[in-house]
Formats: C-alpha cells, sequence, structure tokens
C-alpha cells in the first residue's frame, strides 16, 4: 500500500515527489484507516443483507411451513378476477346427498296435501296420488347413551377342596371400564382430533354420558396403542418394500427433549417414526438400513446417503429457495428470475403430463430446452459474484440428475408434497400438546398418525378399524389387515 498510495489517491508524479514527508505519512494513515473503514462497511452491508433476508423469510421464500409465517408476511398474490359471481354457475348440475337405501331408513312419516294451493279447496284423504312421492331423508343423532354391561362374577365353595371359586370373565371382555368403542374414541380424540386430556375428558362426559378422568383417557390411550402394534409393524414393512416413496422430518420434543418426527409415504400407506436423531439413525429408524426404492426429499444433508439415480429432489424447495435469492439481491441480478421462468414452463409441462394431455415420452421431450437452458443458468451461477447465488449453483448442480428422476421413471412425483402433506396434522398436533413425554407416549403417536393416514390412502373407516383392532386384541383373535404384507421391492430401473 505504501509503494504507490499516490495512484489511490489520484496525485501525479510531481505532486507526490514534491510532498513533504510529513504529509505523507498523513496520507498513508488516512489511506489505511479508509480501506479498514471501506472493508468494514462492506462487511456490515452484507451482515445487514443476511439478517434482512433471513427476517424477511417466510414459506414462500424458504423451506419454513405456513404456519411460522408472522403476520407481516406478505399475503398470497390475488387470483386474477374471472368476472364470475362465488358458488355454482349457471348450467352447473348441482349434487345432492344421496339418498339411502329404504333399509336404512328408521321412520317413514307419509305426509298428504290437504288444501290446494291455488285455489284453496279442501282436499279428500282418498284421492288418488299422481306420482312418486318427493323424498326428504333428514339425519338425527340419537341421544347418547353408554350401553353398560355389568359382570356378576359369583363365588362358589369347591366341595373338593372347599376353597372359594370366583367366575372368571370372559375371554373378549375389556380390561378395564371402557369397552372397545369408547376406548377408541379416547384414543381417536386424543390422535385424529388433537383435543387435551381435559376437553377430551369434557366432550365424553357432556356428549357421551361418559364420566370420567383424565388418567383413563390415558390408560385407555395406551391400550390402543398397545392393540395398533401389529397394524404399525405392517404399515412400515410394507412402506420399506415399496418402490418409491417420499420422506420428510419436523421436530418433535420427546422425554429428553430432543426429537424428530421422520415420515416416509407410499403409495399404499404412511409410516410415522420419532427419534432423537436427525441423521442418518433417524432416516433408518423409518426406512430401515438398506432402502433400495426411489425417495423423495427435500435437499437435507442426511439424504445425500441415496445416489442421484435413486432420488428425487424436491423442485417446490427449490422454487421456494430460488425465490428467497430475488428477494434478497432484489434488482441486482436477473439470473433468480430467469430460474423462476424456466420452473413455471417445468411445472407446466408436469401437470399436462399429469392430466394425461401428453404422454411420459413427450414429457421428456417437452422438459429437454428446460433442463438445457436451467443447466446453462446454474452454470452461470457458479461464477455469481453473489456468495449465495454461487454456493446455491453448486449444490444444485452437484445432484443435478436427482432433480429429474420424475422424467426419466413414471408415477414419480417431481414434489414432495405428499410427505409434507403427511406432516401437516402431526405439526399441528405437537403445537398444542407440546411433544411426548415418555416412550410409551411416543409409540402412541407413531402408531396412531401411521394408521390414520394409511387408513385413509385404504379408504377405510379409522373409528372403525381402530375399534377392531382392539376387540382383536382383547379376544386374542388375529389382528384385522389394513395393508397386505409385502415383499421387498426391487429397485426401479434407471436407463
Amino acid at each position: 500500500m505504501h509503494d504507490e498510495p499516490f495512484n489511490l489517491l489520484g496525485i501525479s508524479d510531481d505532486d507526490w515527489a514534491n510532498t513533504p514527508v510529513a504529509v505523507r505519512h498523513a496520507l498513508y494513515s488516512i489511506l489505511e484507516i479508509v480501506q479498514a473503514q471501506s472493508a468494514q462497511i462492506k462487511a456490515l452491508q452484507t451482515q445487514v443483507r443476511d439478517l434482512e433476508a433471513k427476517l424477511g423469510q417466510t414459506s414462500r421464500n424458504s423451506s419454513k411451513p405456513p404456519s411460522s409465517d408472522p403476520p407481516s408476511a406478505p399475503p398470497k398474490p390475488a387470483r386474477v378476477p374471472r368476472g364470475r359471481k362465488a358458488g355454482g354457475q349457471p348450467g352447473h348440475e348441482g349434487h345432492q346427498r344421496p339418498l339411502v337405501p329404504p333399509e336404512r331408513v328408521d321412520e317413514v312419516i307419509e305426509l298428504r296435501p290437504t288444501a290446494c294451493d291455488r285455489c284453496q279447496t279442501v282436499l279428500a284423504a282418498d284421492l288418488p296420488l299422481t306420482q312418486t312421492p318427493r323424498c326428504t331423508q333428514v339425519w338425527e343423532l340419537p341421544p347418547i347413551q353408554p350401553y353398560i354391561t355389568e359382570y356378576w362374577q359369583h363365588t362358589v365353595c369347591c366341595p373338593h377342596c372347599h376353597e372359594p371359586v370366583t367366575a372368571d370373565l370372559p375371554a373378549d371382555a375389556p380390561p378395564g371400564a371402557f369397552g372397545s368403542r369408547a376406548t377408541a374414541l379416547m384414543a381417536i380424540l386424543r390422535g385424529r382430533y388433537r383435543l387435551s386430556l381435559d376437553d377430551a375428558a369434557e366432550f365424553l362426559s357432556d356428549v357421551c354420558q361418559l364420566p370420567l378422568s383424565t388418567a383413563s383417557i390415558v390408560t385407555s390411550c395406551e391400550r390402543a396403542s398397545a392393540a395398533l402394534a401389529p397394524v404399525d409393524t405392517a404399515i412400515q414393512a410394507t412402506v420399506q418394500a415399496a418402490p418409491h416413496l417420499n420422506a420428510d422430518e419436523t421436530p418433535w420434543p420427546t422425554e429428553t427433549r430432543r426429537g424428530w418426527l421422520w415420515v416416509a409415504v407410499s403409495t399404499l400407506a404412511t409410516c410415522f417414526r420419532i427419534h432423537a436423531s436427525r441423521g442418518k439413525a433417524g432416516l433408518q429408524q423409518v426406512l430401515g438400513d438398506a432402502y433400495r426404492g426411489i425417495v423423495g426429499s427435500d435437499r437435507y444433508l442426511v439424504y445425500d446417503q441415496f445416489p442421484d439415480g435413486h432420488r428425487q429432489v424436491c423442485w417446490a424447495h427449490l422454487v421456494r429457495n430460488i425465490v428467497g435469492l430475488r428477494d434478497r439481491y432484489g434488482g441486482e441480478t436477473l439470473w433468480a428470475q430467469a430460474l423462476l421462468t424456466l420452473t413455471d414452463d417445468l411445472f407446466l409441462v408436469w401437470h399436462l403430463h399429469k392430466d394425461d394431455w401428453i404422454d411420459h415420452v413427450a414429457l421428456q421431450q417437452a422438459l429437454l430446452p428446460v433442463r438445457l437452458a436451467m443447466q446453462e443458468r446454474l452454470q452461470a451461477g457458479v461464477d455469481s459474484p453473489h456468495a449465495k447465488i454461487a454456493s446455491f449453483s453448486r449444490e444444485v448442480l452437484a445432484h443435478w440428475d436427482a432433480l429429474w428422476t420424475f422424467s426419466r421413471l413414471e408415477g414419480i412425483e417431481p414434489t414432495n408434497n405428499a410427505a409434507e402433506r403427511a406432516l401437516r396434522h402431526a405439526v399441528l398436533w405437537r403445537k398444542g400438546c407440546f411433544g411426548s413425554r415418555s416412550d410409551a407416549g411416543c409409540r402412541f403417536v407413531e402408531r396412531v398418525l401411521s394408521v390414520q393416514a394409511t387408513c385413509k390412502q385404504q379408504q377405510r373407516s379409522f373409528f372403525g378399524f381402530v375399534t377392531e383392532a382392539i376387540q382383536a386384541a382383547w379376544a386374542a383373535t388375529p389382528t384385522p389387515i389394513l395393508v397386505a404384507p409385502l415383499a421387498v421391492a426391487e429397485p426401479l430401473s434407471t436407463p
């Protein structure tokens, strides 16, 4: 810096040569101060930009969930008005509740007109009917009154040994004071409808006429959990045998105050597992040690254990990250906006394929120019002066093949929405219950979430299935089958 400071200050050679030594030293000091302050200002500007970007993160420009959006978050883009009123449009075929068959009707009330609406003539009761009667069915809940069974266990004296002998309860008798349907309802109120213990107890007392304590609800949930254990094991086996699935994780505090709820969603079943680790051990808890199918996920590092050819990186996460980069750098670069335009083209082509407008070969052909243009943009982003753009581009290019698995193999979705939707109910439950405080509580969460989600996929009644499972467990009969056991699937072949 001291060799030619006059070049930095714009001083000519002659003027510098005629400058007194004391003035030169003063200029040296001023120049050092200015350069140090310039470097500090640049560092502070970078820090302010990072903090502003972090403060402005929402579910639209980052991986944060929508539930974390602050009130100051920008609203969703308004829909383009179509000039139509809300509701059914002219010519739209109405949808009415279908009538149940006559054998399901409990009471029929026949009504005959008594007077003419036009001329007020009194109509005789024996006039012939001119058309089929108009049928209106009204659904009503009967007053809920618990059905109470009382077992009298008589005791007699054995005539041989003179010892008292008391009759045993039947093999299918409940182990406590509540039957299978009541026990299943308690478990569902907690695990499906996310009621607190106090709220569940109040509902059962007020609506179902079941006076009970919160401790009784906890005990019933443990019994339901035990009954669902073999079903949960079968669900996990089905998921691990699936040729492709989606995986994700979310925090779930446990008795150690740290924990993660993992989910794996296949076409037939959904499996939840709670583990203390967000790393490889947590993922193995739900997928096993050697899953060989296609895994759809976000770009979290733990999923890097799967080769790119057997992985689908979520495009929805990529879009949010690109939006975040656009918001961070504003008008300094058009790089992010160009990528967003290409992702719009990608999803347009995908939805055309999903709606059966084009076949898979046409999908691959339509995506080829999008893929080439996007790769060119990302390669240019590697050399960007903006550190975030450069690191994002390198990371995406490092897993380039994993972005396009959906175009190589049919049946693969380009997003991880299936796993994110499966976690939504669990996240709302966690916000109300703050996690689990025991190992038994963790198992109850896993089993209820897995069975509920799988029942929905199988179009089975959750309440009905849980009731059947509890009845089978208490009667020591085979557990009802929710998903058929499958052999471990071979990995999908990639061209």
